[in-house]
C-alpha cells in the first residue's frame, strides 16, 4: 500500500478513498507478490531440469531475456506456459552475450493464449510422431505442404481437456487457436470443418477435423520450449531427439495427408479386380 501511495501521491489518499477497505489492499498485494515469485521459481526449476549438465558449463542469459521472463512469466500459472518459458530460459543460456533470440520467443509465448499454446504443443508432437527419423529440410517453405497433417476434431477436443463450461464453447476455442497460430506464423495452409469440407483438400479424410501445414517458426518455437533452441531446427525429425510429454496431455494420433493418400492409392490398386475379356459362345 505504501508503494501504491507513493505512486499516486500519498498513502493517506489511498486510505481516504478506500476507507477500511484499504486494509485488504496490503494483504492482496502481498499475496500477489508471493504468487509471482512462485511462478518465477517454477520457471527456473523447469529451466534447471532442461539444462541438465549444461548448467555447469560457462554461459549467461542475456538481460533482455531475463526481463521478459520476470515481466511475463511471473503472471503464468498454467503448467504448459511454465514449460515453454522454462525451455526458452534454458535455451537462452549461452556463451554468446548478444544472443537474445529468447526475448523474441518470450514475447511470442506471452501473446499466445493457453488454448493456442496447447494447440501448438499438440500439432508439433503429432508432426514429430508422423515424420520421426526422416530427413526433411524445414527451412524450405515448399516442403511444408508435403508435411500437411490431418487432426480429427475428436483428437483436438480430447487434448484440450476442456471443462464442462468450455465444452459448450469448444468450436469457438478451436477457431481462436487455429487463427492465432496462423497469425504468429506457427502454422500455415490450414483448413477445418466437417468431413465434406475437409475432404476437398484431403480426399482420405474419414471424419470432421483440421488440416494444417507446419512452419519453420513453429518447429523453432517447439525446440526452444524444450531447451534445444541452439540446435538446428532441421534436427527436429532426428530419432535421437526426444520430446517428452511431461504433462501427460492426450496427444492421440494425427495423419500425414501425403502418406495417407499414398496408402489409399496403393490399396486401391491392389484391390482392383481384373476380369478376362468377354468371349462368345
Amino acid at each position: 500500500m505504501a508503494i501504491l501511495g507513493t505512486a499516486i501521491g500519498g498513502k493517506e489518499l489511498v486510505v481516504k478513498i478506500l476507507g477500511p477497505t484499504a486494509e485488504y489492499l496490503g494483504d492482496e498485494l502481498r499475496e500477489l507478490a508471493v504468487k509471482k515469485i512462485t511462478n518465477i521459481k517454477n520457471i527456473f526449476e523447469n529451466a534447471e531440469e532442461k539444462l541438465g549438465d549444461r548448467i555447469n558449463h560457462e554461459g549467461k542469459v542475456p538481460p533482455k531475456v531475463l526481463k521478459g521472463i520476470l515481466d511475463d512469466g511471473a503472471w503464468c500459472e498454467e503448467g504448459l506456459q511454465t514449460e515453454y518459458f522454462g525451455g526458452v530460459l534454458a535455451s537462452s543460456r549461452t556463451g554468446v552475450s548478444r544472443d537474445d533470440r529468447g526475448a523474441y520467443f518470450v514475447s511470442m509465448i506471452s501473446r499466445l493464449s493457453t488454448y493456442q499454446l496447447r494447440t501448438h504443443y499438440l500439432f508439433y508432437h503429432l508432426l514429430k510422431q508422423q515424420f520421426n527419423g526422416e530427413e526433411i529440410n524445414i527451412h524450405i517453405e515448399t516442403n511444408w505442404s508435403a508435411l500437411q497433417m490431418f487432426v480429427s476434431f475428436e483428437t483436438f477436443f480430447d487434448s484440450m481437456d476442456f471443462t464442462k463450461e468450455e465444452e459448450h464453447n469448444w468450436y469457438n476455442l478451436l477457431t481462436h487457436a487455429i487463427w492465432g497460430l496462423d497469425k504468429e506464423e506457427l502454422i500455415t495452409g490450414f483448413s477445418y470443418g466437417d468431413k465434406n469440407h475437409v475432404s476437398k483438400n484431403f480426399a482420405a479424410a474419414g471424419t470432421d477435423g483440421i488440416l494444417y501445414q507446419p512452419t519453420q517458426m513453429g518447429v523453432e518455437l517447439f525446440m526452444w520450449a524444450y531447451g534445444h533452441g541452439h540446435e538446428n531446427s532441421n534436427g527436429f525429425f532426428d530419432k535421437n531427439l526426444v520430446f517428452p510429454n511431461e504433462h501427460d496431455i492426450k496427444i492421440g494420433e494425427g495423419i500425414s495427408t501425403k502418406k495417407a493418400q499414398a496408402q489409399a492409392n496403393a490399396l486401391q490398386r491392389t484391390s482392383e479386380t481384373h476380369f478376362p475379356p468377354l468371349g462368345g459362345f
